[in-house]
């Protein structure tokens, strides 16, 4: 069972709430550091926000504290692509490095939209100027709730490695999915977004984790 589904919403705790956004941060067994459950309603059609998710030479406009962000290697239909990242830490900590496998699937009877990260820190040899993270499990979901909103379901839980207190990053948790939320909110009223991207995720009903369900009250 992966992360993502033993993440219960009765073992979390809601730390920010907006008419549009719900965050909650949750507990993760053998770690120290919390991971976190942002809900959004976004004003915007699914496809625009699925267009920004694959549109990374934007990432660093929206994607909260991220340097860098491009595509390693395009892998096979059902495998995805493997991404790096380099995300900025404050000072005097150094700056990390996160390499991903990212996997898109689609149910074709709701059009709800999964793509789940995964980390590949070896993909690459570690470069001594960055910290290499070693583990990592996300996910978006995205559905359409009308022609012109979707709700979008972003979950994280990371180990950063090197020096930094668990303390200090569970006080600084929500910074993650809040600001890179907003950005999205304001990003996807952009004219590129407006048109559908052609995105070759896997139509599997099976691979679409829906644990989420038990965050979003109707």
């Amino acid at each position: 069972m992966s992360l993502l589904e033993k993440i219960k919403s009765n073992t979390c705790t809601l730390r920010l709430q907006k008419d549009w956004l719900k965050i909650y941060t949750c507990p993760v067994p053998s770690s120290d550091f919390l991971s976190f459950v942002g809900i959004a309603v976004i004003d915007a059609p699914q496809h625009s926000v699925l267009h920004l998710l694959y549109d990374l030479d934007a990432a660093t406009e929206w994607v909260w504290k991220t340097r860098e962000m491009r595509i390693l290697k395009e892998l096979s239909e059902d495998e995805g692509r493997i991404v790096y990242q380099l995300v900025s830490a404050p000072w005097p900590l150094s700056d990390r490095e996160i390499i991903t496998q990212s996997q898109g699937y689609r149910d074709a009877k709701t059009g709800e939209v999964f793509i789940k990260m995964t980390a590949k820190p070896d993909f690459l040899p570690e470069n001594d100027n960055y910290v290499r993270v070693r583990q990592l499990e996300g996910a978006w979901n995205v559905m359409g709730i009308t022609e012109e909103q979707c709700r979008v379901v972003f979950r994280l839980h990371l180990e950063p490695g090197g020096e930094i207190p668990s303390w200090l990053a569970n006080i600084a948790v929500i910074d993650t999915p809040y600001n890179t939320m907003a950005n999205m909110r304001e990003m996807v009223k952009r004219e590129k977004y407006k048109a559908p991207l052609e995105v070759p995720f896997t139509r599997s009903k099976e691979n679409i984790d829906k644990n989420y369900r038990d965050f979003i009250a109707e």
